[in-house]
């Protein structure tokens, strides 16, 4: 289902615990001109035919691209040979490519907003990635709380998720624990509501998923720019949504976005059938319930019951004589290990046992302890 396509009707539970294309350059005979000034500046030679090469704002070798930025190609005219940019673009031909600087010689022209650390808040996991809690004041994030890696720029690229707050309360740290535990492991998290947010988005709204896939949108635009922080650092082919209670409902209002790789419930789903949302799932999908005695329990079942008879993969777990969002609260919880188990399978093809091996299996333990769990799945490869 897209945002906006149609309204969600669903429950939302009783708790609110919860380029710079830098230097274009051109092709032809001449050597490649260099950028040795500021990033964006560079320009392709002046005068006659000139080779190809492109600079992230140092000097990069004639003929090479330098690291992460686009290369570029454009023509000149006449004889002579490239002149060196101090900074400032020499006359010649351009090079051509989009305005965000991902095509062919094209000059990042966008601009940054620095994302600010939260005063006062900390979040830790058990993963080998210190993490870093912050808020941006762009469009599109500025309703949001992220939680990612202190570590940016390296070889690992980063997943990103987004996290719908019980009662659709708009306090990013509702489940900082949680968050904070699924950062650690190498994730680009972004929980919606600002810090100690008093707001509550309306489960009624149309399109209630909308503001976990505009902060998706964000991230991923964040990625391709070199003046972001983030700026390749993150996996935007992988993305997924998750929530707890009225926040579930706000990531299975995601379901049908194409950029989606899964998604999941914690304690929710729908009041009411919709043949709609369940045609449109398109990846496989995770419900984690507190028993029977969690008051989204059946509603939990009959969106499983829906979506398994469609052919789509999905797994449901439900923890016996819980309650509505089990041990949510607790980051090393057995519904935080259920939900960043299934993040690690499907977001980074973990096959071992902090992967598909915690949720399938004989190393599934909550597979085998028929007294405590109820585990069942449909259509799962």
């Amino acid at each position: 289902m897209t945002s906006g396509a149609r309204p969600v009707t669903g429950w939302f539970g009783f708790s609110i615990l919860l380029a710079a294309a830098c230097g274009s350059s051109g092709s032809g005979g001449g050597p490649a001109t260099l950028n040795t000034g500021d990033p964006g500046l560079g320009s392709s030679g002046s005068g006659g035919g000139s080779g190809s090469g492109s600079s992230s704002g140092g000097v990069a070798p004639s003929g090479a691209s330098s690291s992460g930025v686009p290369t570029g190609s454009g023509a000149s005219g006449g004889s002579g040979q490239g002149a060196t940019s101090t900074g400032m673009p020499e006359a010649g031909g351009a090079g051509s490519g989009s305005p965000m600087g991902t095509g062919d010689g094209a000059a990042f022209t966008g601009t940054c907003t620095a994302s600010k650390a939260v005063s006062g808040t900390t979040a830790t996991g058990t993963g080998p990635h210190k993490v870093v809690v912050e808020t941006n004041s762009d469009p599109g994030i500025t309703e949001g709380t992220i939680f990612r890696p202190m570590d940016l720029g390296g070889a690992e690229k980063y997943p990103i998720f987004a996290w719908g707050e019980g009662g659709c309360q708009e306090n990013g740290l509702s489940q900082a624990a949680v968050m904070g535990e699924i950062a650690s492991h190498g994730y680009f998290v972004i929980a919606d509501g600002t810090p100690n947010g008093t707001a509550s988005r309306s489960m009624a709204a149309t399109g209630i998923g909308k503001p976990l896939l505009d902060y998706i949108g964000w991230a991923i635009a964040e990625n391709d720019k070199p003046c972001s922080a983030y700026y390749k650092s993150l996996d935007t082919t992988k993305t997924a949504t998750n929530g707890f209670s009225c926040g579930g409902l706000m990531a299975e209002d995601t379901a049908g976005d194409p950029r989606i790789t899964t998604w999941a419930l914690n304690s929710s789903g729908l009041f009411a059938a919709n043949q709609a949302l369940y045609m449109s799932v398109h990846t496989p999908v995770l419900i984690v319930l507190g028993g029977s005695n969690d008051i989204a329990y059946q509603n939990g079942e009959n969106d499983y019951k829906a979506i398994a008879a469609l052919g789509k993969p999905i797994m449901l777990f439900s923890k016996n004589g819980s309650n509505h969002g089990g041990d949510l609260y607790n980051g090393t919880g057995d519904f935080s290990k259920i939900d960043l188990a299934w993040l690690n399978w499907w977001l980074k093809g973990d096959q071992t046992a902090t992967g598909k091996g915690v949720l399938v299996g004989s190393t599934c333990t909550y597979c085998t302890d028929t007294t405590g769990w109820e585990v069942k799945s449909m259509n799962i490869p």
